[in-house]
């Protein structure tokens, strides 16, 4: 009964987060074939609901824990057999394991899957959902490493306690912790997921997964792994084949990493292949039948088509901008200092626009959704960010170039960056991108995912987007904002990180961290708004701009509730102006964008500190 329970389970609130798993064994009468034929696949998917699912009655929830820490013990024991190639011993090597042929773990492809092997397809899926959700053991350090009463001393300076600029970080560091601290479990996830990524692949070749299955079979004759004769299994080593590059790319993008997937898979013709419809009966005609034919994998397999559809787009989107913007900090720099940057953003637009009409004519289940429009808010937030760093970028050097005076690092954090000119019109476009697709992620999050316990079972690579949408929305307060804006993103921030904290399966989960790193970050930011009111009509000389200051209050939570005082506007006559008659930090009178500065503006006292991220 607890087996099902946790079978129930996975499938009710695991498996519609994720494409990697389809509903293929819920119904309980496919578990004897799930037992049988995947036995790994089994026990993962027993091991992560076991988590997330606690037991009813007295002693629940540590009983809960003790069926987890059982589950993840075994499982990592077949990991390893699988790993070490001893999943099976046969012909009586050293007295043990069975003499019959039949049994033996001959690695020769035409003898075709031994039943119960631990190195199946299913493996490789088991190693890819350890990805989306990891077993509590893993915040661990391992059994063996507890009796280190002493850590070695390490001499030399710390590169974790330095900021960007090569600067000692401050003791402390954020919230009272060290940076390093609130970090190294997504370092430590990152590397375990670069890991477990890397031996899927390394099986998926093993058992044929990026072989020319189809020109085979059209070819006919014998066939080198008897599995090709059966249709089912050629779609589902298919479906695997296009989610490993999917994570792969993913990942080594998101990483900085080189990608694993060779050069001549990494194309969207490869990824966006669709499936053809299987026959009736999951055999190609004239085929014999093999212990997988008589099985669909695929229950809906149109739908199934859709999502990895919707997967493989924006993943190449994601790559186009690791290739063409992010390709190297060098490479970045330069197209920075040229302008060449705004031209390479415009061509991203139609692509992320053609994705989202794509995304909205399919009728998907609700929770895939929701994970999908994350994954697109990311992308569209990562890409834009490049004219959010250019923005900063110039602001700064044409405040420390324009005027001595304002070389004064207290001066320079009284007025809004995007007053020192360089925020041009298309600037302001993509920005607001930025600033919507963040808004839009964390709407997803506490709209979509937090209603009926959803965000707790969310995937790490989730949570990792959340925490990279909101420290983007936490940076674009450098440029100032509008105070009815600021109470729009403030109010989104606190409403995140409270679903963060309390939706979480235990107090080891990322998401605890993830909320107090952002709420340190948050109530630092809300402490040092402060007002700087501009106005387009003023009349004040660019020489007196060095002598106005700011009315500092109380936050951005203070001042919804309270008018501020009013206080001089910054002039804005000698600002720099462009060919469309803008002004640097305005909207042209044709633009339809507002001004950023039409209202008075609240700005965070120092934003230095909004340069942690993932």
């Amino acid at each position: 009964m607890i087996a099902i329970a946790n079978s129930f389970s996975y499938y009710r609130f695991l498996s519609p987060m994720t494409p990697i798993s389809p509903p293929t064994f819920q119904n309980p009468e496919t578990h004897v074939t799930l037992l049988q034929e995947e036995p790994i696949l089994a026990v993962t998917l027993l091991t992560i609901a076991s988590r997330y699912l606690r037991m009813p009655g007295t002693g629940g929830q540590c009983r809960s824990h003790a069926i987890h820490e059982q589950l993840w013990t075994y499982l990592r024991g077949m990991i390893e057999r699988c790993l070490w190639g001893q999943e099976s011993f046969g012909g009586g090597f050293c007295g043990s394991g069975a003499t019959d042929w039949e049994q033996t773990s001959s690695t020769a492809p035409w003898r075709g899957l031994r039943k119960g092997s631990l190195r199946t397809l299913g493996t490789v899926e088991s190693l890819m959902i350890l990805t989306e959700w990891h077993p509590r053991g893993l915040h661990f350090p391992p059994a063996e490493a507890t009796d280190e009463l002493m850590l070695p001393s390490y001499e030399g300076s710390d590169n974790f306690s330095t900021d960007e600029d090569g600067n000692q970080r401050l003791p402390n560091g954020v919230g009272g912790k060290r940076i390093e601290s609130w970090l190294e479990p997504a370092w430590r996830s990152d590397r375990m997921c670069w890991m477990l990524l890397s031996t899927a692949m390394g099986l998926s070749y093993e058992l044929g997964v990026f072989d020319e299955i189809d020109q085979m079979v059209e070819a006919g004759g014998d066939m080198a792994r008897p599995e090709y004769n059966d249709e089912a299994y050629r779609l589902r080593a298919a479906r695997i084949k296009k989610l490993i590059l999917i994570y792969v790319t993913q990942l080594a993008g998101r990483l900085g990493w080189t990608n694993m997937v060779p050069e001549d898979l990494r194309s969207l013709d490869t990824l966006d292949m669709r499936k053809k419809k299987a026959a009736d009966d999951g055999n190609t005609p004239g085929t014999n039948s093999t212990i997988l034919a008589s099985f669909n994998y695929i229950p809906d397999l149109e739908l199934d088509d859709e999502i990895i559809h919707c997967w493989a787009g924006i993943t190449m989107a994601m790559r186009a901008g690791n290739d063409k913007i992010f390709r190297s900090r060098k490479y970045t720099t330069e197209i920075i200092t040229s302008g060449k940057y705004l031209d390479l953003l415009a061509e991203f637009q139609p692509i992320l626009a053609k994705w989202k009409r794509t995304f909205d004519s399919y009728v998907i289940p609700v929770y895939i959704r929701h994970i999908l429009t994350i994954e697109y808010e990311y992308v569209r937030i990562y890409i834009n960010s490049l004219s959010l760093q250019a923005v900063v970028e110039r602001c700064t050097n044409n405040a420390a170039n324009d005027d001595p005076q304002k070389q004064n690092p207290n001066f320079l954090n009284q007025i809004p960056l995007t007053l020192y000119g360089g925020f041009t019109t298309r600037d302001q476009e993509y920005v607001k991108e930025v600033v919507e697709g963040c808004r839009n992620l964390l709407r997803t999050v506490v709209e979509g995912l937090l209603p009926n316990d959803y965000l707790k079972h969310a995937p790490v690579r989730t949570y990792f987007r959340i925490i990279s949408g909101a420290m983007f929305l936490l940076k674009t307060f450098a440029l100032g904002a509008s105070k009815s804006d600021v109470e729009v993103s403030i109010g989104l921030m606190d409403r995140a990180v409270e679903a963060l904290r309390d939706c979480v399966v235990d107090d080891v989960h990322l998401g605890t961290r993830f909320a107090d790193l952002l709420q340190t970050l948050t109530t630092r930011l809300r402490n040092r708004f402060m007002h700087a009111p501009v106005s387009s009509e003023a009349g004040n000389s660019s020489d007196q701009q060095s002598d106005q200051t700011a009315q500092q209050t109380q936050g951005a939570g203070d001042n919804a509730k309270s008018e501020s005082g009013a206080g001089q506007a910054w002039n804005v006559q000698g600002m720099q102006t462009y060919p469309d008659g803008s002004h640097a930090g305005m909207s042209s009178p044709s633009s339809s964008l507002p001004s950023p500065f039409a209202d008075p503006v609240l700005i965070p006292h120092r934003h230095q500190h909004l340069g942690y991220g993932l």
